[in-house]
C-alpha cells in the first residue's frame, strides 16, 4: 500500500528538521558550502526530500533569519508588553535582546556576525519578496525599542529623528560588542569573570540609556544635536 501522505503536523517537523540542521551545517562550515546533499546526509533522507518543503539553500537562509528575528522580536515585545513605564520598557527589551543572544548563540552569529546573503543581494532574483519580509521582520526589533526611546525621552519631533536613531544605533552597536566578544569566548580568555564583565557592562549600557530620561527632565538634553556632525566639525 502507498504510505500516507504526512499529516500538517509532521509536515512541520520535518521542516523543522531541516531548518535545524541547515543553521547547524551553515554554522560549521558557512553558507557558501551548505548543499541539499549535506543537509539530507546528515538527516540521512534523500535531498529530492528537501525540495519537497524548500526550493534551495536561499529560501533556508532566509527561513534561519524569519525564524530568529521572529523570537528576537517576541522576546522584546513581550519586556515591552510588561510594564507601562518607558524607560523600564526600554531596559527590558535590552536586556531581552541579552537573553536571546546568549539562549540562542547560533541563530545570533548567522544573524548579526556572519557573512550570509542578506536582503539587497535577493534584489532583482525570486527570493526577492521573501527577502523583504525577512529585512521586515528585522526592522521591527530595531523599531520597537527605537520606538520606546523616543517616548521615553518624551521628545518625537520629526526633525529631531537622526537624533533617536544614531543613539539606538550607537548603543546597539555597543551591545553587539560585548555580546560577541562574550559568546566567542575572547572575553573569558581576558578575564576569566566573563560573566560578571557582560553583566557590568549591561548595566552600564542601560543606565547610559536611561540617563537619556534624566537629561530630558532636566533639560539639559539637546535631541537638535547630531552625533554624526559634531560641534565645529564640517557639514
Amino acid at each position: 500500500m502507498p504510505k500516507s501522505p504526512r499529516t500538517q503536523e509532521e509536515v512541520e517537523v520535518v521542516k523543522e528538521q531541516i531548518l535545524d540542521t541547515a543553521l547547524q551545517l551553515i554554522i560549521e562550515d558557512g553558507f557558501n558550502n551548505l548543499s541539499m546533499r549535506k543537509i539530507a546526509a546528515r538527516l540521512d533522507i534523500t535531498a529530492t526530500t528537501i525540495y519537497n518543503y524548500y526550493t534551495g539553500k536561499n529560501e533556508l537562509n532566509l527561513m534561519i533569519y524569519i525564524r530568529g528575528f521572529e523570537i528576537l522580536y517576541g522576546m522584546m515585545r513581550e519586556k515591552r508588553d510588561d510594564c507601562d513605564d518607558p524607560a523600564r520598557r526600554v531596559e527590558g527589551m535590552i536586556r531581552a535582546y541579552v537573553d536571546f543572544a546568549l539562549a540562542f548563540p547560533d541563530y545570533y552569529d548567522i544573524m548579526f556576525n556572519m557573512h550570509t546573503p542578506k536582503y539587497s543581494d535577493y534584489i532583482g532574483t525570486d527570493m526577492e519578496p521573501l527577502a523583504f519580509r525577512e529585512k521586515q521582520i528585522a526592522l521591527k526589533c530595531f523599531e520597537i525599542i527605537l520606538v520606546e526611546i523616543r517616548e521615553m525621552t518624551g521628545t518625537v519631533a520629526t526633525e529631531v529623528e537622526e537624533f533617536f536613531h544614531y543613539t539606538t544605533l550607537r548603543f546597539w552597536s555597543d551591545l553587539h560588542g560585548i555580546i560577541s566578544l562574550y559568546n566567542s569566548r575572547v572575553l573569558y580568555e581576558v578575564d576569566e569573570g566573563s560573566d560578571r564583565i557582560l553583566a557590568r557592562r549591561v548595566d552600564d549600557l542601560v543606565l547610559s540609556l536611561l540617563q537619556l530620561k534624566e537629561a530630558n527632565e532636566s533639560g539639559n538634553l539637546d535631541p537638535t544635536y547630531h552625533p554624526i556632525h559634531p560641534a565645529g566639525g564640517s557639514e
